[in-house]
C-alpha cells in the first residue's frame, strides 16, 4: 500500500554499549552504527527486558514481558513456562501480515526448535516459517550459525567451509569460543545473512508490497570468531580495563556470584584484553555488513522508503565488576542497557540523542505503528517510539523496567527498576541493591543500607509494585509479601 514504509529490523545478539562507538568513547569501531545514529535517533537510555535471549526475543514478537508470554528462560531450560512460541493472530508477523505486509526473516531464531519439546505437556515447535515469516528457518540457539546446512551449503558454493587458524595469542583463553576465522569475509555467516536478507527485499519488492524484515545476527555473542582484517583492527589497540574491574565480586554477597568466572583469580587483565579485542573484532566485523547493507539500500534508491530500527537482545559482562562471564544473576548496567537507534524516513529525528527510558518492549508497538497495523494498547506493553520521535510525545515513561527469572536450569526472581538516576534491584532471595547511578555511574557502592536514601528506596518500591500490577505480574504478592515483612 503507497504511504507505508519498509521496516528493517536489525538485531545484534549480547551486545553492550560499548561495542557500539555512537554511545561514547571505546575503542570498537562500529561506523555503521555510528552513521545510522546519525541518520535516526540514538536512545541513550534503552533497557533490555530481560538479558537472556529467548525472554528478550519473545518480547520483539509479543510486545509483553516475559512474565507474561511465558518463555521466561531459554527456551528448553528448566525455568522456561514456554519453549516454543505458539502461532497466534497477536504475533507481530500476523500484525503485519493482515495490514498488507510481507513479513521476512533470517538468522537467530531461539523460540522454538524442530522437534517437539522434551518437557511433558510442551508446545509445538516453532520456527520462523510456522508463525508466518518467509526466509530461513534456523532452529534452537545456532551458536554462531556455522552448523546449519543452508549456511554450509551457500559456503561450500563459495569453494569454502568454516575452519579457524590456530591460536596464536601470548594469553590464554578466557573461555573456549574465540579466534581467527580461516576464511574471507565474504564467506563468513554475517556477508551470508546479509545476502539473505538482500533476497528476501528483491523478493518483496518484485510483488510491489511493502516489508518487514528481521535480520538476527548471531554476535557478538560468543563464540568471538572474525576474520584476520577485523582481529588486526585491534592488535595495537589499547583495552583499558573496565573501571569496575577491581570490585570485590567474590568478597560481595549476592546472586552475580553465578556468574564469577570459575578462575578469576588466576586471569589477568592482559588475559581480559585478548578476550574483549575478539569481540570488537567480531563485532566490528558484523557492522562491516550493517554498511553493506545499508550502501544496498542507497543503492536501490531504498532508503528513503525504509525505516531502520536497530538494537541488541541485552548485553554482556566480558570481566567488568570483578571478573563477570556472560549475563544474567545481576542488575548492573553491562547486561541491562542496550543501544538502540531509530531511522525514520524522512529525515525525522535526525542526528538526535534521546535521555528518555526506552524499553525493547517499544519495538512491538514501534514497528506496527509504522506499519498503520494496530494493536491492544491495553494488553501491549510497549508503546511506539515514533511519537517520541517526531517530537509529538506529551508525556513518557517514568521509570523502566528489567526482569530475570532464571538461566541454565536455575530459577529465581529478580526485577531491577530505574527512575531518575537511582536504580533498585529486587532480588526475592537475597538482600536487595541499590545504585545512584550519578554518583556511581559503574555501580560499585550498594547503598541500600543508607539511612540517607530510605525515603527513594520506598519510592522506588512504590513504582515497581505499581509496574508488577499493571502488567499483571505473578511475582506480585510474593512482592508485597516480602515489604510487608521487611517492616515487621
Amino acid at each position: 500500500m503507497p504511504g507505508r514504509p519498509n521496516i528493517l529490523f536489525i538485531f545484534t545478539d549480547q551486545q553492550r554499549l560499548s561495542a557500539a562507538g555512537a554511545y561514547g568513547e571505546t575503542p570498537c569501531r562500529t561506523p555503521a552504527i555510528d552513521r545510522l545514529a546519525g541518520q535516526g535517533t540514538l536512545f541513550e537510555n534503552a533497557y533490555t527486558v530481560y538479558p537472556v535471549c529467548s525472554p528478550a526475543r519473545g518480547t520483539i514478537m509479543t510486545g509483553v514481558y516475559p512474565h507474561t508470554h511465558g518463555i521466561t528462560s531459554n527456551i528448553h531450560e528448566v525455568g522456561c513456562s514456554v519453549h516454543e512460541l505458539q502461532d497466534r493472530p497477536t504475533l507481530l508477523p500476523r500484525r503485519l501480515q493482515a495490514a498488507g505486509y510481507a513479513t521476512g526473516y533470517t538468522g537467530k531464531w531461539h523460540l522454538g526448535t524442530d522437534r517437539p519439546s522434551t518437557f511433558e505437556g510442551g508446545n509445538r515447535p516453532s520456527l520462523p516459517s510456522t508463525v508466518g515469516f518467509e526466509g530461513q528457518d534456523f532452529p534452537g540457539h545456532g551458536g554462531d550459525g556455522k552448523g546449519y546446512s543452508a549456511y554450509r551449503k551457500w559456503a561450500a558454493q563459495k569453494g569454502y567451509a568454516h575452519k579457524l587458524k590456530p591460536w596464536a595469542e601470548p594469553t590464554r583463553k578466557v573461555r573456549a569460543g574465540v579466534g581467527v576465522l580461516d576464511l574471507p569475509l565474504e564467506a563468513t555467516v554475517p556477508y551470508y545473512l546479509v545476502d539473505m536478507t538482500i533476497e528476501l527485499i528483491e523478493r518483496f519488492r518484485a510483488r510491489n508490497t511493502p516489508f518487514f524484515i528481521a535480520l538476527n545476527f548471531w554476535g557478538p555473542h560468543t563464540p568471538y570468531y572474525a576474520t584476520q582484517e577485523f582481529v588486526d583492527l585491534y592488535r595495537d589497540v589499547e583495552i583499558p580495563p573496565w573501571p569496575n574491574y577491581e570490585w570485590p565480586s567474590r568478597e560481595t554477597p549476592g546472586p552475580h556470584h553465578l556468574k564469577i568466572h570459575w578462575d578469576k583469580e588466576s586471569l589477568s587483565w592482559a588475559d581480559w584484553a585478548v578476550w574483549i579485542r575478539y569481540y570488537y573484532a567480531r563485532m566490528s566485523m558484523i557492522d562491516s555488513q550493517i554498511g553493506r547493507l545499508q550502501d544496498y539500500l542507497s543503492q536501490q534508491g531504498l532508503l528513503d522508503d525504509t525505516a531502520v530500527i536497530f538494537t541488541a537482545d541485552h548485553g554482556e559482562t566480558s570481566g567488568s565488576h570483578g571478573g563477570l562471564l556472560d549475563k544474567g544473576w545481576h542488575h548492573f548496567e553491562e547486561t541491562h542497557r542496550i543501544p538502540f537507534v531509530v531511522r525514520l524516513p524522512g529525515g525525522a529525528g535526525a542526528g538526535a540523542r534521546r535521555a528518555e527510558f526506552v524499553s525493547l518492549a517499544d519495538v512491538y508497538p514501534t514497528v506496527l505503528d509504522l506499519a498503520g497495523a494496530d494493536w491492544d494498547r491495553e494488553q501491549v506493553h510497549g508503546r511506539s517510539l515514533v511519537p517520541l520521535i517526531r517530537g509529538e510525545a506529551r508525556e513518557w515513561r517514568d521509570a523502566v523496567v528489567t526482569e530475570f527469572l532464571g538461566l541454565g536450569n536455575v530459577g529465581t526472581c529478580m526485577k531491577t527498576i530505574r527512575m531518575g538516576n537511582l536504580k533498585y534491584g529486587c532480588n526475592m532471595s537475597w538482600p536487595d541493591e541499590l545504585y545512584d547511578l550519578d554518583t556511581d555511574p559503574h555501580e560499585m557502592v550498594n547503598r541500600i543500607d543508607d539511612p540517607g536514601c530510605a525515603d527513594a528506596l520506598e519510592q522506588l518500591r512504590d513504582r515497581l509494585e505499581q509496574w508488577m500490577t499493571e502488567t499483571r505480574d505473578p511475582a506480585l504478592r510474593m512482592f508485597q509479601w516480602r515489604r510487608r515483612k521487611s517492616l515487621d
